[in-house]
């Protein structure tokens, strides 16, 4: 009988090499560059993939599938000799194209996608195919990238690769302290320290790719997903070196609060949909003027962005992560201590502490709380409000201190409005 789950394989591998195989076509208009292979190249090649994957597997080894991979390297490597030798540039003339180095770990790569659908990886081999694709198409946008990188911008990645792939996972991932407050977790510590770091890494990144306007509205955007506490610190500090662009920072930390409200309110309701109507007005609400303030500060810096030097000093600055890392593990600690010896009874007072070092981490003791019934929706509602006044002010003194001090006129407006609006807020639910 027939196997249609091997026919739907072997036409997912060739399609794969047809798709790749189309776009390098289109891009051979320049004859200088190497073309080892085009559509019918790489549809064979994505077809012969499977089909050594395939005899491997019914071997029981992997002598075809590696003869294979040998046979088409060795086939690539005879077709650049061969140009090479017929293609030999005379005396003044420019020598030939690179794009064939390139096409060739392509035809590789479709290779490797192809034996990829024989072992029913098929999401996998369609995310490599459109990562491939990115690539192929994305070549002068790379290197328009790769000519603005300097050697202080390799080893701020450098740097930022070891206190991520080099520490953070031989790190302890449980938690130290007194009993009842084993709250001090060195992973989780670490982690925070990466997300400091990394948010001032992505934002350099976004702003080299697209320009400071959009790169720097971006990072606020995503940081607020992340860690707004975070991102706070870092463009705080980023200000000091980039004092021109002090607008555009305010700008992407008010961005990030207004998020911050957002994503908290769908994770509690995601963790208890019931409550999808109570938290909708003290978590809702807030985002309004963060997210007013932050379109007022975008409109006012807008003009000045052609103005700017786009010389942004080394994003990695490993030291102030770690000592504000310190800091946040110190606040956590003592509202801890105070939730567990002072108890429920201090639920708002523990909450404004807690509120001050993370909201997240005070919201899930709020939710896992309400889910036990153990307080009702109007404790819970009054102690998230004063958790987020606590870290709107606690946030906006990072700024102030830590920012430079053209960022000190256009945070206070900011905080003002925000807890101004937190402020009415609590006073509804104490009077109601």
């Amino acid at each position: 009988m027939l196997d249609f789950n091997v026919f739907y394989r072997l036409a997912a591998a060739i399609s794969i090499g047809l798709i790749i195989g189309m776009q390098r076509e289109h891009t051979y208009s320049d004859q200088s560059d190497r073309h080892p292979a085009g559509v019918r190249s790489f549809t064979l090649v994505g077809l012969v993939g499977a089909m050594t994957a395939m005899l491997s597997d019914q071997m029981g080894g992997m002598a075809p599938f590696v003869t294979g991979f040998v046979v088409v390297g060795l086939l690539l490597v005879a077709s650049h000799i061969s140009f090479a030798i017929s293609h030999r540039p005379q005396e003044g003339q420019p020598g030939v194209g690179s794009d064939g180095i390139t096409t060739s770990f392509a035809v590789l790569v479709v290779y490797l996608l192809g034996s990829f659908c024989w072992y029913g990886r098929l999401l996998e081999s369609c995310v490599g195919m459109v990562v491939l694709l990115l690539l192929l198409n994305s070549k002068k946008q790379l290197h328009d990238f790769a000519t603005r990188i300097s050697a202080e911008d390799i080893i701020a990645t450098v740097k930022f690769a070891v206190i991520t792939l080099m520490v953070l996972p031989f790190l302890p991932n449980r938690a130290f302290g007194p009993a009842g407050l084993e709250v001090l977790n060195p992973h989780t510590i670490w982690l925070f320290v990466v997300f400091i770091s990394g948010i001032g890494f992505v934002s350099y990144v976004l702003i080299k790719i697209i320009g400071p306007g959009k790169g720097i509205w971006l990072t606020g955007l995503f940081g607020g997903l992340a860690s707004s506490t975070a991102l706070t610190l870092n463009m705080a500090a980023r200000s000091r070196d980039n004092e021109s662009y002090a607008g555009d920072f305010t700008m992407s930390i008010v961005l990030s609060w207004a998020v911050m409200f957002a994503r908290l309110y769908l994770i509690c309701i995601f963790l208890n949909p019931a409550l999808a109507g109570p938290l909708a007005l003290p978590l809702l609400v807030p985002v309004l003027p963060s997210l007013g303030y932050a379109l007022f500060m975008k409109v006012r810096t807008s003009h000045d962005h052609a103005e700017k030097s786009s010389d942004f000093s080394n994003p990695f600055r490993l030291l102030p992560a770690i000592k504000f890392g310190l800091v946040f593990t110190a606040v956590m600690f003592v509202a801890n201590a105070a939730r567990v010896y002072l108890g429920n009874g201090a639920l708002v007072g523990c909450s404004f502490l807690g509120g001050a070092a993370e909201m997240d981490a005070v919201a899930f003791s709020l939710i896992d709380m309400s889910v036990k019934a153990t307080i009702e929706n109007r404790e819970l509602v009054l102690a998230l409000l004063f958790a987020s006044i606590a870290n709107t002010i606690t946030k906006g003194a990072l700024v102030f201190f830590l920012g430079a001090k053209s960022m000190r006129k256009s945070i206070v407006p900011a905080v003002l409005l925000i807890c101004g609006v937190i402020g009415a807020l609590i006073g509804f639910y104490l009077v109601g």
